[in-house]
């Protein structure tokens, strides 16, 4: 929040640059001196105002007020000074441009070193000369400059680290194929090391954690709802679950959640202590029906359950978990373990796919699991930055219907004082495709606890659809304190950019976003 209130209010208090981290020597920064000063010393030291910051900075040159300079910081017997080169002529104030040419030719860099340059200077950034020439080779490699200055700004705007590897993650996040497709070229890659210890164990979990049954909990509600008739064999089916019959009142409750779609209350009556395990009984019990193990009786009500046309529920807690599965939180937990092997719970994509990187022989597969690696990076650093989250930005393969297709969900808002999300207060993107329409867009946005919900797409049974779908969304949105203020359907042509693009747009403050 400082951040973004810096970019847009004059600040007032003064910081000593000797003493900010944010300033060290072999840095640089363009800023404006505003005023100079004669300290008790004798030396001089300038108001320098860059990007939004008002700093003191000693010098090793008297300056000129009002004239753009660019600040190289240097050490000298435990002082630092900031040695300025000018960047504009006594009588005139340069452009943004011009002050970007002009910084370009101080330091002898290429062309394509000027969208780095240019989102350094917007942002006030302080870089060394290497970082600059980093990220320039690193934006060279995508041979798409004005896509990546998008991504520069991103970086430089939220004082991440200037390092080649981090804006390579952050583009990864925006411009790589889905997940989904990703897996699938993985799957391709390694289908010759089917023999391969590391391959075997990746295909595998990958199964596991991305394919899941999408009717498994509906399947498990289904049976603890069973009529009397159907009691005996629900419990066999049940014992085979891990799960047993429930007493009268928590079926009651768990009929009453499930007629509101309440899901939170739905898993803790089911009570599962483990699901990972659970989803694995499932599995085999499964298997066990499609290989007509079952006995006859267990094989047609097994049949009924499982043939859900509503898997709500299975959806709601596979995106609960995808983050976990997917790997999203392994960096912040490697920062309390120490080493990925000490690392608590079930193995993780991303773990998988570095143990992976160091067995595998194959390059193909190599190159397929370091493009997932770093799209899992940079969905990670977009998300997170230089400490509250203010954007979280998720995508991940969704199995939904016949094929995987990606799921991204982009959430911009505010924090309450005290740093909890704002649920009052935001703007939620997402973008799914399906098998019949292709890829929807859906905008909510969220004032004072009033939704409103646009849904972006060119069939026309959409908004005849959401017509008569409303009565029930309103109905829902009542029941968790939220008021529905309408949903409308827009052609796809008015629609925001998709949540890899959305993110790093920076047209949103707070939730008055521009679409």
């Amino acid at each position: 929040m400082v951040e973004r209130m810096e970019r847009t209010m004059p600040t007032t208090a003064v910081r000593d640059a000797t003493s900010s981290r944010r300033f060290q020597p072999g840095q640089a920064v363009v800023g404006r001196v505003e005023r100079v000063e004669e300290m008790e010393t004798e030396e001089r030291a300038a108001l320098v105002r860059a990007g939004g910051q008002l700093v003191r900075a000693r010098l090793e040159a008297p300056l000129a007020v009002g004239r753009l300079y660019l600040f190289e910081i240097h050490e000298r017997q435990g002082t630092i000074y900031w040695k300025a080169i000018p960047l504009s002529e006594p009588a005139s104030a340069p452009s943004g441009e011009e002050a970007v040419r002009r910084w370009q030719k101080a330091w002898k860099l290429p062309d394509a070193a000027l969208p780095v340059l240019r989102q350094a200077l917007k942002a006030g950034a302080a870089a060394t000369k290497e970082e600059i020439a980093a990220l320039t080779e690193a934006v060279k490699e995508t041979g798409q400059p004005d896509a990546a200055e998008d991504v520069l700004a991103h970086l430089f705007r939220r004082r991440l680290p200037f390092s080649s590897a981090v804006f390579r993650a952050l583009w990864a996040a925006k411009t790589g194929v889905s997940l989904a497709e990703g897996l699938g070229k993985l799957k391709a890659a390694i289908a010759a090391l089917s023999a391969h210890p590391a391959a075997l164990e990746l295909i595998r979990v990958m199964e596991k954690f991305l394919s899941p049954p999408l009717s498994a909990y509906e399947a498990a509600v289904r049976l603890l709802l069973s009529g009397e008739e159907e009691a005996e064999t629900a419990r066999a089916l049940l014992a085979r679950l891990g799960l047993a019959p429930l007493p009268e009142d928590r079926r009651l409750a768990l009929r009453e959640a499930m007629q509101c779609r309440r899901f939170a209350d739905i898993i803790r009556q089911l009570g599962l202590t483990d699901e990972e395990a659970f989803v694995e009984r499932w599995a085999a019990l499964d298997a066990a029906y499609q290989s007509g193990a079952l006995p006859a009786a267990e094989a047609k009500l097994w049949a009924a359950a499982r043939a859900t046309r509503d898997p709500a529920l299975s959806l709601f807690c596979w995106l609960r978990r995808a983050a976990v599965r997917l790997g999203l939180e392994d960096e912040a937990a490697l920062v309390r373990v120490g080493k990925i092997e000490d690392l608590p719970s079930a193995p993780s994509l991303k773990r998988l796919l570095l143990r992976f990187l160091h067995e595998s022989g194959s390059e193909g597969a190599k190159r397929a699991a370091e493009a997932i690696l770093d799209q899992l990076d940079g969905m990670a650093i977009a998300a997170g930055g230089d400490g509250l989250i203010e954007h979280v930005w998720i995508s991940f393969p969704l199995p939904l219907g016949g094929r995987s297709s990606d799921f991204a969900v982009c959430w911009q808002g505010r924090r309450k004082q005290g740093g909890p999300l704002d649920a009052d207060y935001n703007r939620i993107v997402c973008c799914l495709t399906l098998e019949e329409l292709g890829e929807v867009i859906v905008d909510m946005r969220v004032q004072r606890r009033i939704v409103h919900i646009s849904i972006f797409h060119d069939d026309p049974r959409l908004a005849v659809a959401a017509a008569r779908m409303a009565p029930l969304v309103k109905e829902r949105f009542q029941a968790h304190g939220y008021a529905l203020s309408g949903i409308d359907v827009k052609a796809t042509r008015s629609a925001p950019p998709p949540p890899s693009v959305f993110l790093f747009a920076d047209s949103c403050s707070e939730v008055d976003c521009q679409a």
